[in-house]
């Protein structure tokens, strides 16, 4: 057998029974547990596998509880009627109501298993006719798995407070500049739920940075930089393009699979995303964990997009949302009052210039994004 396990879905059940009821080998488990780790929606698979087998055995007690249920009821009436008109005697009453005790008990343990087999089937056959994300994933980067000490973490970061300083990682990504205003545009799954944000490159260092405006839907978010050493951004040199691209167009992206700038270049393979969606292109561009949030770029310098994710089943497909969704956020968060003078930049000079001098020029605008996690100790 591989090293890799690789399964159907059909397979996948009956690999789950196997596990789940431990009859798999040593080496059969090892290989199923590497395959469950490698993708969190084999763990919810898995738990859900376990909540369907609980709901079944939970379906066999309460069909034990109804026949034990008519049994009782089948040989309770006759004595009942029998005995009500000799029930005068003290014992043969007390004997009685505690007969009747009994019945209401088991008809409330038999509604109680009812309603609680049919929200366990009923939950497992949501997740199976709504696994419309089954073969994506997201790609935040979980720092932490590889995160060091929290000392080692946070003893250069410029925070106000030493409160604010007792953090420690969660998530690593991508983010790039929206505006010189300092505005900084990212994936909303990466940043929801966030304690603190801080956002790191070479050219600007470390910058604490605050969401102020989020679209769970379109998956963006918008970062303003916080920091009392920020200056601004200066000249943005590239545009935002919200008009559809061709396909086989050539494109590019920046970010931050690890801690230094990762480049990665192809072509728009498709106008729609992942399962149609429209409001994305596919691309053909190997992404990792760390890339969301991060530019797609085409040939000129234009900003065309923001990546999102990546189809897991096949290596080298990607996913992007396509910068209109971009601008529609930036033209949202301005109608509020105290954004109204914010700009998108409209000239593009990066268009002149050759792959490697574009590169150089984008690398001061686009930033690892990590969030973090105040220190409940």
């Amino acid at each position: 057998m591989g090293a890799d396990l690789k399964l159907s879905s059909v397979e996948f059940i009956d690999w789950a029974d196997k596990y789940l009821n431990g009859e798999l080998s040593i080496e059969e488990t090892s290989q199923f547990e590497k395959l469950l780790s490698s993708n969190d929606l084999y763990f919810q698979k898995i738990e859900q596998h376990q909540s369907l087998l609980d709901a079944l055995a939970l379906y066999e007690s309460r069909k034990q509880l109804i026949h034990k249920l008519n049994y009782f009821h089948d040989h309770m009436q006759p004595e009942m009627a029998d005995n009500s008109q000799s029930a005068t005697e003290p014992q043969a009453l007390l004997g009685r109501v505690r007969e009747i005790n009994h019945f209401k008990v088991y008809v409330a343990a038999a509604s109680v298993a009812v309603v609680v087999t049919l929200s366990i089937i009923s939950g497992y056959n949501y997740f199976r006719t709504n696994d419309v994300n089954k073969g994506y994933k997201a790609l935040r980067r979980d720092l932490e798995k590889i995160r060091k000490s929290q000392h080692a973490i946070i003893k250069n970061y410029n925070t106000s407070t030493s409160k604010e300083e007792a953090v420690a990682e969660r998530f690593g990504g991508t983010g790039f500049v929206l505006s010189s205003e300092g505005l900084v545009v990212t994936s909303y799954h990466l940043i929801k739920g966030n304690d603190s944000v801080f956002i790191e490159n070479n050219y600007m260092g470390r910058l604490k940075a605050v969401e102020i405006y989020s679209n769970p839907q379109a998956d963006i978010s918008i970062l303003r930089i916080a920091d009392k050493s920020f200056k601004g951004f200066g000249n943005i040199p590239y545009s935002f393009s919200g008009s559809e691209k061709d396909l086989g167009e050539k494109v590019f992206t920046l970010g931050y699979p690890r801690e230094d700038v990762v480049y990665g270049e192809g072509a728009i393979s498709s106008n729609t995303g992942f399962d149609g969606d429209s409001t994305a292109y596919q691309i053909s561009i190997p992404v990792n964990p760390g890339n969301s949030g991060g530019p797609l770029i085409d040939d000129k310098g234009s900003i065309i997009g923001l990546i999102s994710g990546k189809q897991t089943e096949n290596e080298g497909v990607a996913f992007a949302i396509k910068s209109k969704n971009i601008i529609e956020c930036f033209e949202n968060l301005k109608n509020d009052s105290s954004m109204s003078k914010i700009t998108l930049n409209k000239r593009n000079n990066l268009k002149t210039m050759n792959r490697v001098g574009q590169l150089k020029k984008l690398q001061e605008y686009i930033f690892v994004v990590k969030v973090f996690d105040r220190d409940n100790n």
